[in-house]
């Protein structure tokens, strides 16, 4: 018998004929509690895989049980296989164990072994809302493992009622419920009655409830490391993108800064250059005036008509100063300039 290496709960090998060469057959053992070690189910179908084509599964099961996950996986596994699978209960099939030992086309037992079926249990942690999901988990759980025993003679009533009580069967009251389909040979280590008594103090027809939340205790410390791992990286990734945000802030402040600095000396030179622009317009609207009051000045002088002389001897009007007649010339039409003075010459002032 090929017996399972450490730190493992399972074995299988390519069974062998009498002159050692590889037959159609494999033997997979199944020794310890499911799941245990941190060794998952996917190790199991990996190894099983290995094995290549082969045409019947010598299952042998001497196992308390173990993780309901991995249990159903492995049922699953077995039952879809393309193999015949045959299985042996050497010692003990208690909770998942017996559920996986059900994958048999045909189950055989061990005159001394002992088959026990109850209801899923697990360790869960969480709130109140948490704690009622897994409850309802294991409550769906609990009806596949009631398909799981529907090879027997019971009805699913009878099978919730039996593992609400977790039974424990005997190899002649399994047979009798046709959980199996034979009685074979026990293992002769408990062939004698103290030692099958030594057994049943070992096994004290119970869970190994510390070794199994050890196990989900390793498996979890593991997850939980990983995702610490995880968080770290995070972490680093996170105030690296904040360190780099705090350098393009610094950047980007002295940016402002300049920027600032520029818009201070853009807007003082904006109220120098309005201050000049106010001045110059108030100096061009004081020239502007002077110019306007002088060419006013201008205009006026040009429409105003010195007194005129009297010749009172001839009767003639006669201009008082030659500026005079010429200011009263330059006030005439350009078209009519020269005929004023061909008619009024007579009045320039001697």
């Amino acid at each position: 018998m090929k017996h399972k290496p450490e730190n493992n709960w399972y074995a299988m090998e390519t069974t062998k004929d009498a002159e050692g060469n590889a037959t159609a057959s494999a033997d997979v053992f199944i020794y310890d509690e499911i799941g245990g070690f941190g060794v998952s189910a996917q190790s199991f179908i990996d190894e099983l895989d290995s094995l290549g084509e082969i045409e019947q599964i010598n299952l042998r099961i001497n196992s308390p049980g173990g993780s309901i996950i991995e249990g159903n996986v492995i049922y699953n596994v077995l039952k879809r296989h393309g193999a015949k699978v045959v299985t042996h209960i050497d010692g003990i099939a208690a909770s998942m164990a017996s559920v996986i030992a059900m994958a048999g086309d045909e189950i055989r037992m061990a005159a001394n072994a002992f088959l026990m079926i109850h209801n899923p249990w697990t360790v869960s942690v969480g709130d109140s809302d948490q704690l009622r999901k897994d409850a309802d988990l294991m409550d769906k759980m609990k009806l596949n493992i009631v398909n799981a025993y529907g090879r027997s003679g019971y009805s699913g009533e009878e099978l919730v009622q039996l593992m609400d009580a977790e039974t424990w069967l005997t190899a002649e009251e399994a047979l009798a419920a046709e959980f199996i389909d034979e009685i074979e040979g026990g293992i002769a280590a408990a062939a004698s009655i103290g030692d099958m008594n030594a057994a049943l103090e070992k096994i004290d027809k119970a869970l190994p409830v510390e070794k199994i939340v050890a196990s989900i205790s390793a498996k979890y410390d593991k997850e939980l490391g990983e995702m610490k791992e995880g968080f770290e990286c995070e972490i680093k990734e996170l105030n690296a993108e904040i360190e780099s945000s705090a350098n393009q802030l610094a950047e980007n402040a002295v940016e402002i800064s300049a920027l600032q600095s520029d818009n201070q000396a853009l807007n003082a030179q904006i109220e120098q250059m309005s201050e000049t622009h106010d001045k110059e317009l108030a100096e061009a609207k004081m020239a502007g005036a002077d110019l306007i009051a002088a060419k006013a000045a201008e205009i006026m002088m040009q429409n105003t008509v010195n007194p005129v002389a009297t010749d009172n001897e001839n009767h003639v009007e006669v201009f008082s100063s030659t500026e005079a007649y010429w200011q009263e010339y330059n006030s005439q039409e350009p078209g009519e300039k020269h005929a004023w003075h061909i008619a009024n010459k007579h009045r320039l002032p001697v």
